[in-house]
This record gives structure tokens, sequence and C-alpha cells, in this order.
């Protein structure tokens, strides 16, 4: 039993062996022709990277919309305060009521728990319906923000003639010398100005 473990082991050794000498050796084969194909290869693509990052931080209209989403968001949080302190108040004040037995009848203890709820359904579909226009606001601006970045992306592309513009982060590394980002900004910048006045 132990013989024919080992055997079978051996001829395994050997196949693997077989099959590794076999792999190299047609490696080795194709090698050659691939670096007579490398002489005939295409010529250079013209390739350029652009930061996202620093175009958000440095175009005029990024800022301005930013800020605006800024806005809009902080205007929303003190609208939720501002409704969650009333219905707080509103509910502090039926349980006081409660409390000092202030309720002559069950009728105008659920007229005023009614009221509560109404309050609270109220200030839901009024919180909804402003989380859904901040969303379609910023998704619009972002739309305009995208089409007036690759108008400008094209528009100096026109001129520069590139086979490709990356996005620096979707990359692991660039070199330096590709990154078009600042010429981005001023082609972006310069319309931008040129279209508020």
């Amino acid at each position: 039993m132990k013989k024919l473990s080992l055997t079978v082991k051996t001829i395994m050794a050997c196949a693997v062996l077989a099959a590794a000498a076999s792999c190299s050796k047609q490696e080795a084969a194709t090698a050659t022709p691939a670096t007579d194909s490398e002489a005939t290869a295409a010529p250079a693509l013209k390739i350029a990277y652009i930061d996202a990052d620093s175009i958000m931080s440095a175009y005029t209209l990024a800022k301005e919309i930013a800020e605006e989403g800024q806005r809009l968001m902080n205007n929303y949080n003190r609208q939720e305060q501002s409704k969650q302190q009333e219905i707080q108040k509103f509910g502090n004040n039926i349980e006081q009521k409660r409390q000092n037995n202030v309720y002559l009848s069950e009728a105008s203890f659920q007229a005023d728990v009614e009221k509560l709820q109404k309050m609270q359904n109220d200030a839901a579909r009024h919180l909804t319906n402003q989380q859904n226009q901040i969303q379609n606001t910023i998704a619009q601006a972002q739309a305009r923000l995208n089409d007036s970045i690759m108008n400008a992306v094209n528009a100096y592309n026109a001129t520069k003639g590139y086979d490709a513009i990356l996005l620096r982060e979707s990359g692991v590394y660039f070199n330096p010398e590709l990154n078009v980002t600042a010429d981005i900004i001023e082609v972006l910048n310069s319309r931008y100005t040129a279209a508020a006045k």
C-alpha cells in the first residue's frame, strides 16, 4: 500500500515537472515573436489626466454649487429642528394637562392627541417634500456642472489633440507632466465668467 502511494506521488511529481518544463519552452518560443511585434507596434498615444478634486475646489461654478447645497441643507436642518421643537412642546403640553387633570373629558384629550398626530404627519410630509426638492436641485446643479466640465474638456482637447484625457482618481500613478488640470480649470473659469456677464 505504501509502495503504491509512493509510486502515485512520484508519477504525479514527474507529470507536474513535465508540464512546467513544457510551459516554459512554450513561453520562450512565444517570447521571441512578441519582441518582433513590438518593433511594429502602433505609435504612442497622447494621453493627459485631470484631477477632479482640484477642479471641484478651484472651479467657480463648482464652489457656488457646493455653497448652495450647504445652504439648502442648513435650511432643511433648521426647519426639521423647528418642527421637532413645536411637536415636542405640544406633546409636553398634552402630558402636563393630563397629569393636572385639565381635560374635562376623554374627547378633549383624544382631540389633542389627534392634533399631535396630525402635526407629526404634516411635519414628516413637509420635510420629505423639502428633501425631494433639495435632491432635485442638487441633481440639476450636478448635471449642469458635469456638462460644463465635459464641454470644457472637449474644447480643450479639440485644440490639443489628445487621444485620451483620464481622471487621476481612476489610476494609481500618472506622470505629473501629463497633468492638464490647471489648463482645464482656466478654461472652465474663463467660460463661466463670460457666461455670467
